[in-house]
C-alpha cells in the first residue's frame, strides 16, 4: 500500500481581475497611467479555495466566489503539509494580518 504522507496536494492560485477588464481599458484614460486589472487572487488546496474577504479568510468550492471563474490559474506546485497544519496555519494568518 502506498505510503499516504508522500502523495502531494496540488496548490494552485486563482487570480481574478475585479474590473472584469475595465482597468486594462480605461484606466490610462482615466488615471494617467496603464493597470491590467485591479486583482483579487485565492488559495486553492485540498478542494477549497482560501481568499481574504470582508470577514476575513473565509473559503468556497474552488472558482465559487461571486467573481465567477478565474481570469487565470497558476499552478504552484504540489504540498505534503498535512490538512491540518494547513488549515490553522491559513487560519491564523486571518487572526494575526487581516
Amino acid at each position: 500500500m502506498a505510503d499516504l504522507e508522500n502523495i502531494g496536494v496540488t496548490v494552485e492560485l486563482h487570480v481574478y481581475d475585479l474590473t472584469k477588464g475595465l482597468a486594462a481599458s480605461l484606466s490610462q484614460m482615466l488615471l494617467g497611467k496603464h493597470l491590467d486589472g485591479v486583482w483579487h487572487t485565492g488559495i486553492v488546496a485540498y478542494g477549497r479555495e482560501y481568499f481574504f474577504g470582508s470577514g476575513g479568510v473565509q473559503s468556497v468550492r474552488p472558482s465559487g466566489t461571486v467573481l465567477g471563474q478565474p481570469d487565470r490559474i497558476v499552478n504552484l506546485g504540489d504540498t505534503f503539509i498535512p490538512y491540518e497544519v494547513f488549515l490553522d496555519y491559513v487560519l491564523g494568518l486571518g487572526d494575526s494580518t487581516f
